[in-house]
């Protein structure tokens, strides 16, 4: 597969470094998303054998984002584009951020619609424009805490985290990952040991932090959430 992949991407490439963007699960639903950057529209590929198993043995539905319209050629903004480092669930909300790198509009539009026929409320999240996913921006740590770089939320904090503890990141720390550490449950957190100033903040709220050095897997742009994806949630 990978081999074939090479062959047929040719000029464009080909990219399979992180797990949490080409699919996302939202209660019983398996989605697979539709990654705007040309180079990435087949990493669903190699993980396609995985999320099917799982849909036939149980009742999960399976779905796809529609697929990219390129009718203006390969850089059309019209998408719809939707990906998994943009997909924050809370309970029977979801997040969709938004900064013209990743997910757009008619990715959010196709995604509420959708998710309407199960009462979830889709909230926009805009972000700045050099912010790749709502998941460098926001980290949901456990019901009532965040880690959050609200220079990077052109909305500010959406109105349902508003009244959220926060543990603040500093926007240069965007480009280093700070925020895209991994909650394990309400009471553990997996972070780079790279940034203790999260992690005292973290214990003082009661929150065990485990240690991991990712500085090579963050040098290509993601992090822990972006190398795990969630099938299911408790």
């Amino acid at each position: 597969m990978i081999a074939y992949e090479k062959e047929s991407g040719k000029e464009y490439g080909c990219c399979n470094f992180f797990v949490r963007d080409p699919f996302f699960t939202i209660g019983t639903s398996i989605i697979e998303g539709s990654l705007r950057f040309f180079h990435r529209r087949n990493e669903i590929l190699p993980i396609r054998d995985i999320l099917v198993k799982e849909a036939y043995d149980s009742d999960a539905f399976y779905v796809s984002v529609p697929r990219p319209d390129i009718s203006e050629g390969l850089e059309d903004e019209k998408g719809p584009f939707l990906e998994g480092g943009d997909i924050l669930v809370l309970g029977k909300t979801v997040f969709v951020g938004n900064s013209g790198l990743a997910s757009n509009h008619n990715g959010y539009l196709w995604l509420k619609s959708y998710l309407s026929h199960w009462n979830y409320e889709v909230v926009e999240v805009p972000l700045k424009k050099d912010v790749l996913h709502l998941d460098c921006a926001l980290s949901l740590v456990k019901d009532g805490l965040m880690i959050v770089c609200e220079e990077a939320l052109l909305n500010g904090i959406p109105e349902s985290l508003k009244n959220w503890d926060r543990i603040s990141v500093p926007y240069q720390d965007i480009a280093y990952l700070a925020v895209n550490g991994l909650p394990v449950n309400e009471s553990v957190y997996i972070l780079d040991p790279q940034f203790e100033y999260i992690a005292e903040q973290l214990r003082a709220r009661g929150i065990t932090v485990e240690y991991v050095d990712f500085k090579i897997s963050r040098s290509l742009g993601g992090s822990f959430r972006c190398s795990t994806q969630p099938l299911v949630r408790i």
